[in-house]
C-alpha cells in the first residue's frame, strides 16, 4: 500500500465533500451542453455524458471510492474518480467566491468552508498518488 496516505486523504476529503454537498455535477452538465450544441450530438455522446454526470453527482462518494482504488494500487481509475467527483467542483467554488466578491460578501472565512477544505484535500490526494 504505497499510496496509503493518498487513500486516507481522499477518504477524508470525500467525507467533507459529502457533508458540504459539493460536486462537479453542474460543470459536467455545462460541458455536455457545449459538446452537444457545438461539436456533436449522438447516442454515444449522450450515454458517455450520462455516465460522467452520474458519477460526478455522487461527489464525495466518488472521491472516497477513488481513494480506496488508489489504496488498492488502481491509481489511474482512482485519480479519474477523484477528478470527476470533486475536481470540477473547484470551478463551482471559484464561481461562488467570485459572486461573493462581487456582492461584497467575500471574507477570509470563505476559504475555510468544509467544502473548500474537502476540495483541497482531494487535489492533494490526487497529486500524491503514484503509480
Amino acid at each position: 500500500m504505497k499510496n496509503k496516505n493518498a487513500m486516507i486523504i481522499a477518504i477524508i476529503a470525500g467525507v467533507l465533500l459529502l457533508i458540504s454537498g459539493i460536486s462537479g455535477l453542474a460543470t459536467w452538465e455545462a460541458i455536455k451542453e457545449f459538446v452537444t450544441n457545438n461539436i456533436a450530438d449522438n447516442a454515444v455522446i449522450q450515454i458517455v455524458f450520462a455516465i460522467l454526470i452520474f458519477i460526478a453527482s455522487l461527489g464525495g462518494i466518488s472521491v472516497i471510492v477513488g481513494g480506496i482504488l488508489i489504496g488498492k494500487d488502481n491509481v489511474g481509475t482512482g485519480k479519474f474518480l477523484i477528478t470527476l467527483g470533486a475536481g470540477l467542483g473547484i470551478i463551482g467554488l471559484i464561481v461562488s467566491i467570485y459572486y461573493a466578491y462581487v456582492e461584497g460578501a467575500l471574507n477570509v472565512w470563505s476559504f475555510f468552508s468544509i467544502g473548500f477544505i474537502g476540495l483541497i484535500l482531494s487535489i492533494i490526494a490526487r497529486i500524491i498518488a503514484k503509480k
